[in-house]
């Protein structure tokens, strides 16, 4: 029952446990599914410019907007194989939108329409690809931007001079369109004349270095067309180097705010004009969130542009100013959204912990309540087997008592059978003894005839044996006193058998019964000494001591024979290699109760007088062969 009541409990303590482990697990998914984002979006970008930063951080600003959106932007740093590696890497873990600012046309337009097949939407922004597997595409029309510069040169030559072009990376799309749109606003000017073109890859460094080379092929130059603004300030540099900056005029694209771009650049007077190329990151992101959100949006996607000088230059600072500051608050609560965001996390933390403790503490008193509940039951169990034991111990305890008080009893009966033995042996041996004595003189008479000796010899050799025994009595009271030890001795079994048979000769004559016993002259028929461990040896240490003596009781034997002719009963006695032959008669009554078959029946009456005899004596030797084989096996001093 105990054992019962203690698995109980550790059931319930398990499924305890177990719930709450459950509620572990419902907590941490929902701390996972609120970290978790719901969109993963990647932006490749070609080139870490200026233009690209401002881009990243619009759509990293406009992403804050959005709930769940998780934004990744990797730079190639004009280099395709990084950029291909990029676009892998979002493929791989799993993005849902990709962003691609294609660093050239032909070598990433595979790595493209490899992310598409995938199912992965596609943005291509500013730069284009050549194929149409894509998903959207948004930036600036290039093309017309090229013919904006063109017909603005045009307008600052007053139709006639030499230019020159600084274009970026040959490879990309935004180069290509712009040259195109380019020379298609000079082709309406015969006298506009682009006397050279060089690759600057986007950057001021080789734009300079390119510059150079030109201002020394040609000794005049009236316009320097450059694809963006970090080409210009280089094409500038390099032909102040040559005190040429005067001779012409810089025309750059982009028209970024802030320190060295194109908007301070020309109220820097180093470019005369720059053309705006928009970012637009926030509208990037918008389309990317439209695209995900299953709503409606345009495939293709173009900004405007417009021009940038001298006139409008201080305007356009002041409202780039503008932007700039409240991009500043933007990101300034933002980073305060976020420290609250973080508060409210780290709150929830404590709040869910704070509940997991008061569950846990709650389940542990439960616990604790029911152990306390259990550990009474079983106290009061344990106290129910106890009271039992206890009335079990004092029942034992009662018995135990009887048993001493009956083993007292006993001791005293047994003691009392002593001592009545020892006192009637006292009465026995008194007259015994007056008894012997005139046998003793009997038998000096010399005048006795031999029959009467020998009845005499009978009568003294009886009266010893009951001397013996009463001695017997005497000495077992002395050896449970401790005053005598046990000695066994041997026993001639052969000369007791004579003196049986002399004793019994006359009263078997008596009787009309033939008493005879042979025996093997070359036995031993002394009994071995046996020690027993009580006076008086066990059936069965006897036996298994007589086991190994040729003399002794272990092949005895009784043997009831029918003789059918003689109607004569043959009690055959075989003790240790002495054959022993009684016969005695069988009346008829006694042969129709024994025999059962026919046959048996027919064998010869005897005479009833013959038999009446000896029925009547019919158990005078086994009680008589009994007595005397006591006398043999009991101790002597």
């Amino acid at each position: 029952m105990v054992r019962g009541t203690m698995k109980k409990e550790k059931h319930s303590a398990m499924r305890y446990f177990r719930w709450t482990a459950i509620l572990l697990c419902l907590i941490g998914i929902t701390a996972c599914r609120q970290d978790t984002p719901r969109f993963r979006i990647g932006v490749a970008q070609c080139s870490d410019d200026s233009w690209r930063h401002k881009m990243n951080d619009e759509i990293l600003r406009e992403a804050m907007f959005y709930d769940g959106v998780s934004v990744e932007i990797r730079s190639a740093g004009d280099d395709n194989r990084r950029q291909a590696e990029d676009i892998h890497y979002f493929m791989d873990k799993g993005v849902d939108l990709l962003i691609i600012s294609a660093n050239e046309a032909a070598p990433m337009t595979p790595i493209v329409e490899e992310a598409y097949r995938k199912g992965i939407p596609v943005i291509t922004v500013d730069r284009k690809i050549l194929s149409d597997k894509y998903t959207a595409y948004i930036g600036a029309d290039n093309y017309e931007i090229g013919r904006a510069v063109g017909n603005y040169i045009a307008s600052r030559l007053k139709g006639k001079g030499n230019i020159v072009e600084l274009t970026g990376l040959s490879g990309s799309t935004p180069a290509m369109e712009r040259h195109q749109g380019f020379m298609a606003a000079i082709s309406h000017f015969p006298e506009i004349k682009l006397i050279d073109k060089a690759d600057a890859a986007w950057e001021r460094g080789p734009a300079e270095v390119e510059m150079d080379s030109m201002l020394r092929r040609h000794s005049k130059i009236d316009a320097v067309y450059a694809h963006n603004d970090r080409i210009a300030p280089g094409a500038y540099q390099a032909a102040k180097k040559a005190g040429r900056e005067k001779e012409m005029i810089f025309v750059g694209i982009d028209a970024l705010p802030g320190k060295g771009n194109g908007l301070e650049l020309v109220l820097d007077s180093v470019l005369d004009a720059t053309f705006i190329y928009p970012t637009n990151g926030d509208k990037v992101l918008q389309l990317a969130m439209n695209i995900l959100e299953k709503k409606s949006y345009p495939r293709e996607t173009v900004m405007n542009t417009a021009v940038v000088d001298r006139t409008n230059a201080h305007i356009m600072q002041l409202q780039t100013t503008h932007i700039s500051e409240l991009d500043q608050k933007i990101e300034t609560l933002n980073g305060r959204i976020s420290g609250y965001l973080s508060r409210v996390a780290t709150q929830q933390v404590i709040m869910y912990g704070s509940l997991l403790i008061l569950l846990l503490v709650a389940g542990l008193l439960l616990v604790v309540y029911k152990s306390l509940r259990s550990k009474n039951r079983l106290n009061r169990e344990l106290s129910e087997q106890k009271k039992q034991l206890e009335e079990q111990r004092d029942k034992l305890e009662e018995q135990r008592d009887q048993l001493i008080q009956l083993s007292h009893q006993l001791e005293e009966a047994t003691h009392a059978k002593l001592v009545f033995f020892t006192n009637i042996s006292h009465d026995f041996r008194t007259p015994l003894t007056l008894v012997a004595d005139p046998v003793e003189q009997l038998l000096a008479d010399r005048t006795l005839t031999g029959d009467q000796h020998r009845m005499l010899l009978l009568i003294q050799r009886n009266v010893n044996i009951l001397l013996r025994l009463v001695n017997q009595i005497l000495d077992f009271r002395k050896y449970e006193n401790g005053k005598m030890e046990y000695t066994p001795v041997s026993v001639d079994i052969l000369s007791s058998f004579e003196g049986w048979n002399e004793s019994f000769q006359a009263a078997a004559r008596k009787k009309h019964i033939h008493f005879s016993f042979d025996n093997m002259p070359d036995s031993n028929y002394h009994t071995p000494k046996i020690q027993p461990d009580s006076p008086f040896s066990s059936p069965d240490a006897s036996a298994a001591s007589s086991s190994t003596a040729p003399a002794a009781f272990s092949a005895s034997s009784m043997v009831w024979l029918t003789s059918k002719a003689s109607s004569i009963r043959l009690l055959t006695f075989k003790l240790a290699g002495i054959t022993i032959n009684m016969a005695r008669p069988v009346t008829a009554r006694r042969r129709a109760k024994r025999f059962k078959t026919p046959e048996d029946k027919n064998i010869p009456r005897i005479p009833r007088t013959q038999a009446a005899g000896i029925r009547r004596e019919k158990a005078a030797w086994p009680v008589m062969a009994k007595r005397n084989f006591s006398s043999i096996t009991a101790p002597r001093r």
